[in-house]
C-alpha cells in the first residue's frame, strides 16, 4: 500500500511519532494541493491498490477536500485510505462530508484507556475527548462499503495497559463495526528514536503480556492483527495473527536468520531496532507445520503442534 504524506503539520505531538521532528519544519507550501498533484502526475498507481494518506495528520491540511475528492476522481477504483488520529471527526460536518466519498476506510490510532493515558502519549491536552468523540462519528455515519481500523502502537507505556485499552475499546463503541484492530510494535525512528529513554521497549518485554492478550480478544475482536513482529519473537499459535507491513529498505535479517526455516514469511527486523537494541533476542525457531498462504502480507494461516 502506498504511503503519501500529503500534510507535514499534526495537532497531536505523540511521543513515539515515526517522523522526524525536521518533518515539521519543512515549507508547507510543499504540500500544497498543486505541488501534490504534480508529484502524483509520475506516479503509477495499480488498480485497486489502497491509498494511504498520512501526515503528520492528513485531515488537517488546507485543502483537505479538494485532496481527497480529487484522488477519488482520478482513482475511481482504489480504496483511499486515511490515517488519521481523528481529533478531525470530533466535528459532525466534517465527518458527514467526508464519508460522502464511498471508496474510503480509516485508520485511527487509540494511544490509552483514558484522557491521562492517551494525552501523556500526544502531548495534547483534550486529544482523547476528540478521538473517542471523533470516532463515535465515524461508526455513526460511515456506510457499510467504508471500514474502520483501530491502531494500537506498543511501547513502554502502552503494552501492560494493552488489555485495558481493548476493554475500554469494546465498552465504548460497538466492536462489530470495527473490521480490525491492530496491535503495533513501536518503529524506533523519528521522533521515537529522539525519545528512546521514554518509549523503548523490547519484543522479550512485550511477550510477557502479548499472548494472553491476544488469546483473549482474538474471539471477541472481528479481525486482531500483529505489526512489526518478526516470527521468532511471538509464539508459534500467535503467527497466524502476524502481518507483514513494512518496506523491504526498512528491514533486515541477521545472519541466524538464514538459517530459519520460516524466513519466507517473515517481516525481518528493523533496522533501527537492531542498531539501537541490538540483535540478541532473535534465534530460528523450532521447525513445526504449518498451514500457509498465497498472500505477502498475511502469509501464515494456522499452526498445528
Amino acid at each position: 500500500m502506498p504511503d503519501i504524506a500529503i500534510w507535514n503539520r499534526c495537532n497531536n505531538h505523540c511521543l513515539m511519532c515515526s517522523n522526524p521532528f525536521i518533518f515539521q519544519l519543512e515549507n508547507s507550501d510543499l504540500y500544497s494541493f498543486e505541488n501534490l498533484k504534480k508529484r502524483w502526475a509520475n506516479r503509477k498507481f495499480k488498480p485497486h491498490e489502497p491509498l494511504c494518506l498520512t501526515g503528520g495528520e492528513p485531515t488537517i491540511h488546507p485543502d483537505f477536500f479538494k485532496i481527497v475528492r480529487w484522488l477519488h476522481t482520478q482513482y475511481p477504483k482504489n480504496k483511499i485510505v486515511i490515517a488519521s488520529n481523528s481529533r478531525m471527526f470530533y466535528y459532525k460536518n466534517f465527518t458527514k462530508n467526508l464519508f460522502k466519498i464511498n471508496n474510503l476506510d480509516l485508520e485511527i490510532a487509540v494511544h490509552g484507556y483514558d484522557e491521562k493515558t492517551h494525552d501523556f502519549i500526544t502531548r495534547t491536552k483534550g486529544s482523547f475527548k476528540q478521538t473517542i468523540e471523533g470516532i463515535h462519528n465515524i461508526l455513526r455515519f460511515k456506510n457499510d462499503l467504508q471500514e474502520l481500523e483501530i491502531r494500537i502502537i506498543i511501547t513502554k507505556f502502552t503494552y501492560k495497559n494493552l488489555d485495558k485499552i481493548l476493554a475500554f475499546i469494546k465498552n465504548e463503541f460497538d466492536i462489530k463495526q470495527i473490521r480490525d484492530i491492530v496491535l503495533i510494535f513501536i518503529e524506533m525512528e523519528g521522533q521515537a528514536k529522539d525519545n528512546l529513554n521514554i518509549v523503548e521497549i523490547t519484543y522479550k518485554e512485550v511477550m510477557k503480556y502479548l499472548p494472553q492478550v491476544v488469546t483473549k480478544w482474538s474471539s471477541i475482536i472481528n479481525d486482531l492483527r500483529l505489526y512489526h513482529f518478526p516470527l521468532c519473537t511471538l509464539p508459534p499459535e500467535l503467527w497466524p495473527y502476524s502481518w507483514r507491513t513494512l518496506k523491504g529498505e526498512e528491514v533486515m535479517f541477521l545472519s541466524c536468520c538464514h538459517k530459519c526455516p520460516f524466513k519466507k514469511y517473515c517481516l525481518g527486523i528493523h533496522r533501527d531496532y537492531i542498531t539501537l537494541i541490538g540483535g540478541q533476542e532473535f534465534k530460528p525457531p523450532k521447525k513445526i507445520k504449518i498451514a500457509a498462504n498465497n498472500s505477502f502480507y498475511k502469509p501464515i494461516d494456522n499452526v498445528f503442534k
